[in-house]
C-alpha cells in the first residue's frame, strides 16, 4: 500500500497477537486483551510477553518479541511511555507488521511526550509497521473475534459481528458509544480508536474499511484531522462505496478546543471548515452521541437565562469532555479550574488527570474510585461551582466504585451549600432510582447534563 494508504490488515485482522508488558492480572491494561482473546475465541495465535513470568493466564510467556521465535503480526504495547523505545526497538528487529500502544504520557502531557510520539511514528514509518495509538484503547474486529482492547465492554458477552463500524479518536467515547449502540440494537462489527495517531489516522480507518466487504456504514468520533486531505479522500471514497459515514465532530467552541488539545494533543481546526468538508464529501455531521445512531436526542431542559453561572464539567473520558465543554460554552456558562488545592490532590493521585475544567479524572478512577468520590466533594463544597455536570461512562458498574459513590453523595446532600449534582453514565434502573431519591438527575446523553445543570 502507499504511503498514504497503509495497509491495515495486520492490524484489523492479525494471525497472531503478542502482548508487550502482558500482566498476570486479567483486569489490568495488559491482562484484560489476552482475557478478551481467550474468553470470545480469537483463533490466532497469543503470545504474551514478560521479562519474568513463565506462563500467564495459561498461555506460555515469552521474555521478549525476539524470544517468540514466530512471525507476529500485531503487539499490543502495554508498558510506561519511558519504555515504548525498547518496544519498538523488538517490534522492528523482528518484523512485526502492526502496533497498538495502550501506553499514555506523550503528546498530550508535554513537549517531550510530544518528541518521543514522533520518533515512534517515524520508526513505524520507515519498517512498514501499521501504528495505532499511542494513547488509545485499541481495536476489535468482531467478524474475527480480534479484541485488541483493555476495554471491558465486550467483558460479559461480544456479539457476532454486524455491518456499522465506529471509529473514535477518543476511547473511552469509543466505549460508551458501543455500549448505547448495543441498547439501540446497532450491530457494531469494527471498532477502531486512535488516540494520539502518530500513525494511523482516523482517514486511514475510513479508507480500509469502505474496502472491507463486511462493512456498510461508519460512525465518527473526531476532534481534529492531521490531514484534511486523506480525510477528503476518505470520505468521498466512503460516499462512491455507498457507505454512509456520519460524524460528531467535537471542540469547535474555544472551551472544547482547550480540552481537545490536553486530550490527544488534537488541533480542533475551524468548525466551518469541517461543516464545509463535510457537507461536500456527503458525510452527515451530528453533536450528540444518540444522533450517531440515529435517536435525534431530545433537547434538555431550557438553559437558565442568568448566564456566567460557572459549573464544573468532570469526565472520565476526555473526549466526552470536549463534547461538555462545547455544549457548556454554547449556554454561556463559566468553566473555572478546579481550586489550587483540590486540583493539587487529584494530581498527586492521577498525574495524568487535567484540572482546568473539564476535569478529567482519566479511566484511572475504575482503579481508583475514592480519588473521584473526593475530587467531586471538593468540587462541590468550595462555592466556586453552581452543579456539577459528571460523566461517569461505565464506572459505576465497576467493582467498588458504587458503594463508594454513593456514600459520597449522600454525604454531599447532608451540605446544604454543596452544589448540586447531575450525572450521564450506564447506570441501572435501581442506581438511577436512588440517584433521583437523592435530588440527581441521570442522563444518557452527557450534552443533556450540561443542559440541567444550566437550567
Amino acid at each position: 500500500m502507499s504511503a498514504s494508504r497503509p495497509d491495515l490488515r495486520a492490524l484489523l485482522a492479525p494471525r497472531s497477537v503478542a502482548v508487550i508488558g502482558a500482566s498476570t492480572e486479567p483486569n489490568k491494561v495488559g491482562g484484560m486483551p489476552i482475557r478478551l482473546l481467550l474468553r470470545h475465541g480469537y483463533t490466532g495465535a497469543i503470545y504474551p510477553v514478560h521479562r519474568t513470568a513463565p506462563q500467564i493466564q495459561g498461555q506460555r510467556a515469552f521474555a521478549s518479541l525476539d524470544a517468540i521465535g514466530a512471525p507476529v503480526d500485531l503487539a499490543l504495547v502495554a508498558v510506561p511511555a519511558a519504555a515504548c523505545d525498547d518496544a519498538m526497538d523488538q517490534l522492528v528487529r523482528t518484523g512485526a507488521r502492526a502496533a497498538i500502544v495502550f501506553s499514555s504520557g506523550f503528546a498530550e502531557v508535554s513537549a517531550d511526550g510530544a518528541r518521543l510520539q514522533q520518533r515512534l511514528g517515524e520508526r513505524a514509518r520507515e519498517a512498514g509497521i501499521a501504528l495505532l495509538g499511542p494513547n488509545c484503547l485499541g481495536a476489535m474486529n468482531f467478524h474475527e473475534r480480534l479484541f485488541a482492547t483493555f476495554s471491558p465492554v465486550v467483558l460479559a458477552d461480544a456479539p457476532a459481528g454486524g455491518n456499522v463500524a465506529l471509529v473514535s479518536q477518543s476511547g473511552a467515547f469509543g466505549g460508551y458509544a458501543y455500549t448505547l449502540a448495543r441498547r439501540a440494537g446497532v450491530d457494531i462489527g469494527h471498532w477502531i480508536t486512535t488516540g494520539n495517531e502518530a500513525g494511523v489516522q482516523v482517514a486511514d480507518a475510513i479508507d480500509w474499511l469502505v474496502r472491507e466487504p463486511r462493512c456498510g456504514a461508519i460512525l465518527v468520533y473526531l476532534e481534529g484531522a492531521r490531514d484534511l486531505g486523506r480525510l477528503r479522500e476518505a470520505l468521498l471514497a466512503a460516499r462512491a462505496a455507498g457507505k454512509p459515514v456520519t460524524v460528531v465532530k467535537v471542540g469547535h467552541t474555544p472551551a472544547g478546543a482547550r480540552a481537545a488539545r490536553l486530550h490527544t494533543g488534537s488541533d480542533t481546526g475551524d468548525a466551518e471548515v469541517y461543516r464545509d468538508l463535510f457537507e461536500a464529501c456527503g458525510a452527515r455531521q451530528v453533536s450528540r452521541i444518540g444522533e450517531l445512531f440515529g435517536d435525534a436526542a431530545r433537547p434538555g431542559p431550557a438553559a437558565s437565562p442568568a448566564s456566567g453561572q460557572a459549573i464544573a464539567l468532570f469526565s472520565v473520558s476526555g473526549g466526552v469532555g470536549i463534547m461538555m465543554a462545547d455544549r457548556a460554552e454554547e449556554l454561556g456558562l463559566r468553566l473555572p479550574p478546579l481550586p489550587d488545592a483540590a486540583a493539587q490532590r487529584l494530581k498527586q493521585a492521577i498525574p495524568f488527570a487535567s484540572t482546568l475544567n473539564p476535569i478529567d479524572v482519566t479511566g484511572q478512577v475504575f482503579a481508583q474510585p475514592a480519588v473521584l468520590v473526593r475530587s467531586l466533594h471538593d468540587a462541590a463544597t468550595c462555592g466556586q461551582y453552581r452543579a456539577l455536570a459528571v460523566f461517569l461512562a461505565a464506572a459505576a458498574q465497576a467493582p467498588g466504585v458504587w458503594p463508594l459513590l454513593q456514600a459520597g453523595i449522600a454525604r454531599l446532600r447532608a451540605e446544604p451549600a454543596a452544589a448540586r449534582l447531575v450525572l450521564s453514565g450506564i447506570l441501572g434502573a435501581d442506581q438511577q432510582a436512588w440517584l433521583r431519591a437523592q435530588g440527581c438527575e441521570v442522563f444518557d446523553e452527557p450534552a443533556r447534563a450540561v443542559e440541567a445543570a444550566a437550567a
